[in-house]
């Protein structure tokens, strides 16, 4: 399959490469990564995706190459960590599509489908690449690590294996610094995030005997610090470091009314069970789905339903 994606890779001049909307480092480092690869080939590429990008990815080379514009003419599209078509935000499949991702919820909507039980995408690219004895220059290494890491949550999920870390060490001799990553990963955060995860976090309700929290971000809440969609990153996580408990849940409300629903485990709940009941999913651990027309209460009780099962 790698040998049959850079055949396609190769008789292609003009590719696009795509990832899911708003994209997380592991969509947009593994987007850019190629970007880079390809644009030394001398491919006419561009990088699309069609909603803004996290602020705090912008250390990223060619971040600012990122456009919400795709081309008239396309040859090749190529889709990174994106589960389902429509999750990409573009209305028509091009003439020919290579789907790249690692949870294996995806739907193979591509013409070519390579999704493997990887830690992260960019190490299903770092597959490629090294199958087809692609050089990996500093840029592409720093993007492709950026990925790893923040899919890993640092290297901490039970994803990460011996063959993670040499996948890691081996982008550290093409170049990319470790200590860059997570200076500008970890210690960049804005004042309003701070201000918003005080408020946020005063919204924690333990439930089932303490095994599941559950935090709420309303529009209200935003608004009222200054808080941006970036700033929720990671509160779920925080929600999960709870000694007693095992599902973490964070709900946050968009724009239009929706509910964002992000889960996350600890032990031995697979919530992405849970997520494809709602249209979502994800992984084992780290799940998610979007639900219309119904309450944060409404919701909390769906949920609690469910997890009251897997516990």
């Amino acid at each position: 399959m790698y040998k049959k994606i850079w055949n396609k890779i190769n008789e292609s001049d003009n590719i696009v490469l795509i990832s899911h909307v708003n994209p997380d480092g592991d969509a947009l480092g593994s987007s850019l990564s190629m970007y880079n690869i390809l644009k030394n080939m001398g491919k006419n590429v561009k990088v699309v995706n069609m909603t803004d990008l996290a602020p705090y990815l912008d250390f990223l080379p060619n971040y600012d190459k990122v456009t919400k514009t795709l081309p008239k003419k396309i040859d090749l599209m190529i889709s990174f960590d994106c589960g389902s078509f429509d999750r990409l935000g573009i209305e028509e499949k091009p003439s020919f599509l290579i789907n790249i991702d690692h949870h294996i919820s995806n739907t193979n909507y591509g013409d070519i489908n390579l999704i493997e039980n990887a830690a992260s995408t960019s190490q299903v690219i770092f597959n490629i690449l090294e199958a087809n004895n692609v050089a990996i220059d500093k840029d592409s290494a720093t993007c492709i690590y950026t990925a790893l890491v923040t899919d890993t949550g640092n290297f901490q999920y039970e994803s990460v294996t011996s063959e993670v870390f040499r996948v890691a060490s081996e982008l550290v001799k093409c170049g990319a610094s470790p200590e860059f990553v997570s200076k500008m990963l970890y210690e960049r955060d804005r004042l309003s995030r701070l201000r918003f995860l005080a408020k946020a976090l005063d919204t924690l309700e333990l439930s089932l005997e303490g095994k599941v929290g559950i935090v709420e971000v309303t529009n209200e809440l935003m608004a009222k610090t200054g808080a941006v969609k970036d700033d929720t990153d990671g509160l779920v996580n925080m929600v999960r470091k709870l000694e007693t408990v095992e599902v973490a849940i964070m709900l946050r409300e968009e724009e239009n009314g929706a509910i964002k629903v992000s889960l996350r485990s600890k032990n031995y709940v697979d919530v992405s069970k849970i997520a494809v009941k709602y249209g979502g999913g994800g992984h084992i651990r780290a799940s998610g789905a979007t639900i219309t027309n119904k309450t944060f209460s409404e919701i909390k009780n769906m949920l609690l339903e469910d997890i009251k099962g897997e516990l």
